[in-house]
């Protein structure tokens, strides 16, 4: 038979898991830019290495 308080456990465990791949997502993106940002400013110093 069924036991529906581990329904209530599952459903609870379920509701965790996505909050913790939303907050992996957000910390991904946050890398995501924070790469871009790093990736921008070495063109730049490789741009002005480049001039001299």
């Amino acid at each position: 038979m069924f036991d529906l308080s581990k329904l209530g456990d599952l459903s609870k465990i379920a509701s965790e898991a996505r909050q913790v791949q939303e907050k992996q997502e957000r910390l991904q993106l946050e890398q995501i830019e924070l790469l871009k940002k790093i990736s921008q400013k070495l063109d730049q110093v490789i741009g002005l290495l480049k001039e001299e």
